[in-house]
């Protein structure tokens, strides 16, 4: 089984009345491939935490097709049961959470609606389709990003920042608590940096994404070469930015998360890479503890 790599992130923000833990996961790519004694250590990782909430920005599943077999359907339902028992999960949604596979190997825009109900029916499990979260502690919103921002681009290695711009601008509540923590699960950071598109979201303390799988950077020179770039992209494009080690400072906004699995069943035998590579989750503490009001932010990573 691989090592679990967590990244553990101390950010100071005064309106939390206590201390608050997130465990961060995403991209789990869950496909027959997804074997049931990794789902298990995913879940004892998780229960070792103790996190206060458990945030999932997108691709819980590798294509729609993966639970349309009704026994692994149940293997995933089974265990997002079991993840809801260590803390109330948040889960917006990726590209795979809507695509198919048909026969002759294309995808498809093919949503499974009675599946994503499933998973919304499940106590303390909210899934996210372009609605928001709130109690008395955090407001979470999760947008998700349109088939066409994905695959109607002109440029073949990008996707499409004018498509990002109105699923914002569609999808954004028209009102955000200005008096608790407010989290935004968005699940590609494609174009969010750009000042443009980032000054749409300032009413969020921290902005959630997954997508990239570290730009499929190895273990040995993640650590290596400390950039926020990868070697690779999801488009194909080369030595892409904002694809790992996005929250540094004071002011960044954007976590962009690492996959739980990175070569997932729709890439065929490069499957055989995931041995090299560990099990990624990020753990965020909120503190206003004015101790952590500094210009860098405290990051911890480690092998286990």
């Amino acid at each position: 089984m691989n090592n679990f790599h967590t990244t553990s992130y101390k950010l100071y923000n005064p309106k939390v009345q206590r201390q608050i833990n997130f465990s961060v996961i995403s991209d789990l790519h869950f496909s027959y491939t997804v074997s049931s004694k990794k789902l298990a250590a995913i879940l004892n990782k998780l229960a070792s935490l103790e996190p206060d909430y458990i945030l999932f920005p997108g691709d819980l599943i590798d294509s729609v097709d993966m639970v349309e077999d009704t026994k692994e359907r149940m293997r995933l339902i089974s265990w997002l049961h079991n993840l809801k028992d260590i803390a109330p999960t948040l889960i917006s949604l990726g590209s795979h959470d809507y695509y198919k596979k048909t026969p002759n190997g294309a995808w498809e825009y093919h949503p499974n609606e009675d599946f994503l109900e499933e998973i919304n029916s499940i106590p303390r499990i909210t899934l996210l389709d372009n609605a928001s979260y709130n109690d008395d502690n955090i407001f979470v919103t999760g947008i998700t990003q349109s088939f066409a921002f994905y695959h109607q681009t002109k440029k073949k290695h990008d996707e499409d920042k004018d498509t990002l711009i109105k699923d914002i601008k569609d999808n954004l509540p028209q009102i955000i608590p200005n008096d608790k923590l407010t989290i935004l699960l968005l699940h590609s950071p494609v174009h969010l940096a750009d000042q443009d598109t980032l000054a749409m979201l300032q009413s969020f303390d921290l902005i959630i994404c997954g997508h990239m799988h570290n730009g499929c950077v190895p273990p040995i020179l993640y650590e290596l070469w400390p950039s926020t770039r990868g070697l690779i992209s999801p488009k194909k494009a080369f030595f892409p930015k904002y694809e790992r080690n996005t929250l540094r400072k004071k002011n960044d906004k954007i976590l962009v998360n690492g996959p739980l699995t990175m070569f997932q069943e729709c890439t065929g035998h490069l499957q055989l890479a995931n041995i090299m590579y560990p099990i990624y989750n990020s753990f965020v503490t909120f503190s206003s503890d004015s101790t952590y009001d500094t210009e860098k932010v405290k990051v911890k990573k480690h092998y286990r």
